[in-house]
């Protein structure tokens, strides 16, 4: 019973309302955690249901750890049946189960690089190139095309798998041949990916009234934790297996909705009480783990949504630090203040593993990162890597290097990077020649561009790139050296042409930190080469707790640290400038109200003065104001908010005039298939018959209905 001393009054109310639809409204640090641990207890150990009656899913593979942990410490050492993921659940269902659909128990789980190789055995059967379709263009397909079960599911049960693979070579659109070749592949191989995993499930447990029986005779009671960023199919899937008993608990907060753009949607958490009239709600909120100052900004700030069940944390803790907020004059005075203030921390007795920092998007670490490592704090990079060591960031420092040292490591890097036809035969022929003349693999190229293994492919353009940029060395300025190369190298035009977004900005973050390189008149292209080299290879301390953690707020989201400082409060970096909606900007808020609510004892906000990447003029984020200025603490003054540019009307997801799977007519390029509504930025991704890459068009392009005939004509 010493579980159940330790609730609060409305923590007891969730734990002991056992019978029918509940819903628990609870807020950040208000002890969810303990009250769902403490109702599974209570049903196992007060109310004698068996363990294996009970089916607790929750987000993440960790939670579910914590949780079984904790209820063996209270309970002891027995079998917890279903505490776990959806995924986790769905695969357990579907391993008894998917003998329906003619799949063995021992049915293969794809990952995201297991479907990427499916997807490179696709290109090489239909002899494509990541030039003529990007592998995320075709997942993005694939996954609309699954996302339509009753379409989907009857058609991959229906067809054998000579069917599909004929179906998939008849198929004059290129989009649809790949996803009937790939899961002709799939099929083949008895394999799901992650998205067949839960729509197999809701399917069978639809299609199935024997196999559904058996479940809700099995599951007498569901819970589901973080509500918040369930899917509909997840809610579908939830709602078919509580339906014999009626026993459905959910709970979440409406107000850490982030997630939108893995399928989450807030109201159906808001809605509940629609779908089960009869449903009691619990609200949770006394908060256990910020002081009075951090609640206050944030319940301030969080009002400003309209979206969201009304409610206020209320604080436990005693009275701290009034939340501080610094202007800075540019990001490097930023990140110069932060560092200051973080050692300022450490040096009264502050364990470094007790901050962390916070950021809307990946590039705004650049700047901190080279700060922290100019003055020696030991800090580590969580879900994500230093900025340095991204993918698109050594691509272009390889294209640099091709200036200075052309070395082979850079060369075999760059010179199919982006597609250039130069695979691993015209590869081998290049290292060969490079042998027998005893010179590098560039400099073999250059004596080799008229062989005709190369006279088809990009290896001129790629050789005319690199000298053309080097012969400017030393001439231009290091910036304008940099988008030269990016330019004629055709690298940045690849990631915008696949919509790679974050990697864009990251590029841009590139050129940012090597013009501000070149303002120093000591600086070379070399020397700035070896000074990243020496970040990227820098050793980082292996304890956790001694080191500052640097980490994105979606990661930071079920943390909790003693000191967060949130940086990059910029308009068109938090909120980001594709929260082009209504919605999207009620997201972004719900964002910095979950980077607030990750502090303790301090909390730190951080805006620079300067240039967004698109040139304009940097100014402090909305968020900052509706929080409420007052409550702050400000080392250099705030200037007045300005005023907010409306939203354009034709960027409203309200606008949109079609949705995924529609065909539709462009006056230039012709007939194109809607393959994603991107509600964020206000803006449709369609694959045009005569573009060999998806293009991004706002809702108000020039765009006509048309019949689908036309689109397989």
């Amino acid at each position: 019973m010493n579980y159940l001393d330790r609730l609060n009054s409305a923590q007891l109310d969730a734990v002991t309302t056992t019978e029918g639809p509940v819903r628990v409204i609870a807020g950040a640090g208000t002890g969810k955690t303990r009250a769902l641990t403490a109702r599974f207890c209570y049903l196992a150990d007060m109310l004698g249901i068996a363990p294996s009656a009970v089916l607790c899913v929750t987000f993440t593979n960790k939670a579910a750890a914590e949780m079984k942990l904790r209820i063996r410490r209270m309970l002891g050492d027995f079998d917890l049946g279903y505490i776990c993921t959806f995924h986790s659940f769905c695969v357990r269902l579907l391993k008894e189960d998917i003998h329906v659909m003619n799949f063995p128990a021992n049915f293969v789980i794809l990952d995201e690089d297991d479907r990427d190789e499916l997807l490179l055995k696709v290109y090489a059967d239909m002899q494509l190139t990541l030039k003529d379709m990007p592998l995320r263009t075709a997942a993005e397909y694939i996954a609309r095309r699954k996302n339509d079960v009753d379409r989907y599911i009857p058609y991959f049960l229906e067809f054998d798998n000579e069917d599909m693979l004929r179906r998939g070579i008849r198929n004059a659109d290129r989009l649809e041949e790949i996803f009937m070749r790939f899961i002709y592949e799939q099929k083949k191989n008895y394999a799901c990916d992650f998205d067949d995993i839960i729509n197999f499930t809701a399917y069978i447990l639809e299609k199935h009234p024997a196999i559904l029986s058996k479940w809700q005779t099995r599951m007498q009671y569901v819970m589901v934790d973080e509500f918040q960023d369930v899917s509909p199919r997840q809610y579908h899937i939830a709602r078919m297996i509580s339906g014999a008993h009626g026993n459905l608990f959910i709970v979440g907060d409406p107000d850490q909705t982030i997630y939108s753009w893995r399928g989450a949607d807030v109201r159906l958490l808001l809605d509940f009480d629609s779908l089960y009239p009869s449903a009691q709600t619990i609200v949770l909120d006394e908060n256990y783990r910020s002081t009075p100052q951090i609640l206050g900004i944030a319940n301030t700030l969080i009002a400003h949504n309209s979206c969201r069940y009304p409610k206020n944390l209320v604080p436990v803790s005693p009275d701290g630090l009034r939340p501080m907020m610094y202007h800075a004059r540019s990001e490097r005075d930023e990140a110069a203040w932060v560092v200051r203030a973080i050692r300022k921390l450490t040096e009264s007795g502050v364990a470094p593993g007790d901050i962390a920092i916070l950021y809307r998007a990946h590039f705004v670490s650049r700047s901190l990162e080279e700060e922290l490592m100019r003055k020696e704090v030991p800090h580590r990079i969580y879900s994500g890597t230093p900025f340095y060591g991204r993918q698109e960031i050594k691509d272009v420092i390889c294209y640099l290097r091709m200036l200075v040292s052309a070395d082979d490591i850079a060369f075999r890097r760059t010179v199919n990077n982006p597609t250039r036809g130069i695979g691993r035969k015209r590869m081998a022929f290049i290292a060969d020649a490079a042998a027998e003349s005893g010179c590098s693999l560039y400099e073999a190229l250059c004596a080799n561009l008229d062989d005709p293994l190369l006279a088809r492919t990009g290896a001129r353009a790629y050789v005319e790139a690199i000298e053309t940029a080097r012969a400017m060395v030393g001439t231009v300025s290091l910036g304008d050296l940099m988008q030269k190369l990016l330019d004629m190298s055709g690298y940045e035009e690849s990631l915008r042409t696949q919509a790679q977004w974050e990697r864009l900005d990251n590029l841009a973050e590139l050129k940012r930190a090597i013009e501000e390189a070149g303002h120093d008149d000591d600086e070379t292209l070399d020397r700035f080469i070896a000074r990243t080299a020496l970040v990227t290879n820098s050793d980082r301390d292996s304890d956790e707790g001694a080191a500052v953690r640097l980490m994105t707020v979606h990661t930071a989201k079920g943390m909790e640290f003693p000191y967060v400082f949130v940086c990059g409060l910029d308009e068109g970096i938090f909120p980001s400038r594709r929260s082009a909606s209504p919605e999207a900007i009620e997201e972004e808020r719900r964002l910095a109200y979950v980077a607030f609510t990750r502090a303790c004892k301090g909390l730190f906000l951080t805006d620079a003065e300067g240039f967004n990447h698109d040139r304009s003029g940097k100014t402090p984020s909305r968020f900052i104001y509706e929080a409420g200025t007052e409550a702050m603490d400000f080392p250099r003054p705030l200037p007045p908010q300005q005023p907010l540019a409306p939203l354009p009307a034709d960027a409203s997801p309200r606008d949109a005039r079609f949705r995924s799977g529609d065909t539709v007519a462009h006056p230039v390029f012709g007939y194109g298939l809607v393959i994603e509504v991107d509600e964020a930025i206000g803006a449709y991704v369609i694959q045009f018959q005569k573009l060999p890459t998806a293009r991004t068009l706002r809702f108000a392009a020039p765009l006509t209905s048309i019949d689908s005939e036309k689109w397989q004509d």
